[in-house]
């Protein structure tokens, strides 16, 4: 199976982001915001090896131009806490040869295009074996006219049969009127669009998945849900993203990177440790089928034995001989006797194989509670890195900052 990743997140004002910087720093180019006066030029920044602008029905050709696009959008854009652009963080399969790594995010951009948002995509591949996209998309759809749609607006409350509330007076128990006598209904604000909706962003991952795998043969096959959605015992491991590799390559050692080791080698252990359980149960498996088809043979003839002295007996009109009726108990009984002892030594071997099964199963449980403990410790260093990274940033004020502007790449 390919790798799948596919990330969405929304670059907004509330902390303190630029559209026009993000989209330069993604398409490795030089943009103008002309709101700020500020220049990035990030034409200097290596891997990023296709860019283009997809636009919906009706759109402004001049969006075409990035410049244009994005300093639109913020010009649209004036709130304090404005979503600028929803970002789509995808992982390219490696298996794609590279014209079709480009097709495949083409369109799914199209896709995303035809649902009314511009949409400005650029490929990154360094050579490293993680080729990935970012897909900038604009959060108002256009207008027939070509103009901005609205992102929500004001309509009617309903109740759970669809119909308007109505705005009762406390004072006299009916419905309120205005000064012309109008009946006054409740009023709510009403989304313009679905696109905030968890529901819509599980259409889009799994969107991504069902581009890839128009292109991926069967072994390689994607699937936008987790282990645990898909039934599959296995144990995920942490997306690294650039800096966790980054430092690695500096000949650091990545916390994250680290982790994901240790997951994949206490993975191969269960593995291993599950694939030989497997074998001792089929081996002891096949030894006591083998023993009780014996057992049955041996029963099978001391009960034709009799048959058949009972069968001449009754022919001839005489009782059997007693001394032959003792020896075949006597025999019989050893082969019960044999038959118990055979029986014993499997269930001391099966009670050898629990306690084995027992001893690793306390071990893997030890290792699980390992990995949860070191996963705990992650968190904090995170929630620890959080707090600091705000409480510089209020000391600082606001501020234009290129790491809060782009953050992690994939």
């Amino acid at each position: 199976m390919a790798i799948y990743h596919c990330s969405i997140k929304i670059i907004g004002r509330s902390k303190g982001r630029s559209a026009v910087a993000s989209a330069a720093y993604r398409s490795g180019s030089k943009l103008v915001d002309e709101e700020t006066g500020l220049v990035s030029d990030y034409t200097h920044k290596q891997g990023v090896i296709y860019s283009n602008i997809v636009l919906p029905r009706n759109a402004p050709a001049e969006y075409q131009d990035r410049q244009v696009l994005w300093n639109a959008v913020q010009k649209k854009e004036t709130v304090s806490d404005a979503r600028l652009a929803r970002e789509f963080e995808v992982a390219i399969p490696a298996e794609l040869p590279p014209e079709q790594r480009k097709r495949v995010v083409d369109e799914f951009s199209r896709s995303l295009a035809d649902e009314g948002m511009c949409v400005d995509y650029s490929i990154h591949d360094k050579q490293d074996g993680n080729p990935h996209a970012h897909i900038m998309a604009t959060t108002r759809r256009i207008n027939p006219d070509g103009t901005w749609a609205d992102k929500e607006k004001k309509g009617f409350a309903l109740d759970e049969n669809g119909q308007r509330i109505p705005i009762i007076d406390p004072a006299t128990g009916n419905q309120r009127v205005d000064g012309r006598n109008r009946k006054q209904w409740k009023r709510a604000i009403v989304q313009a669009n679905d696109w905030n909706q968890r529901e819509k962003v599980e259409q889009w991952r799994q969107r991504w998945a069902d581009e890839c795998n128009k292109y991926l043969s069967p072994e390689y096959q994607i699937d936008h849900r987790s282990y645990e959605r898909q039934g599959i015992d296995k144990v995920p491991t942490i997306h690294e993203g650039y800096a966790a590799r980054a430092i690695e390559a500096r000949g650091g050692l990545s916390e994250i990177m680290e982790q994901n080791r240790y997951i994949k080698r206490v993975e191969a252990e269960y593995r291993a440790i599950t694939a030989e359980l497997g074998q001792a149960i089929r081996e002891r498996g096949g030894e006591l089928h083998d023993r009780l088809a014996e057992y049955r043979r041996q029963l099978e003839g001391v009960g034709s034995g009799n048959a058949g002295l009972a069968g001449t007996a009754e022919r001839t009109n005489q009782q059997p001989a007693a001394g032959n009726t003792a020896e075949i108990l006597k025999r019989a009984r050893e082969q019960l006797s044999n038959s118990a002892a055979a029986r014993g030594d499997t269930a001391a071997a099966v009670r050898t194989d629990q306690a084995k099964i027992s001893n690793r199963e306390a071990e893997a449980a030890r290792r699980q509670r390992e990995f949860e403990r070191r996963q705990r410790e992650e968190s904090e260093r995170r929630a620890e890195a959080a707090r600091n990274q705000r409480e510089k940033a209020a000391r600082r004020g606001r501020t234009h900052s290129r790491g809060d502007d782009f953050g992690p790449e994939l």
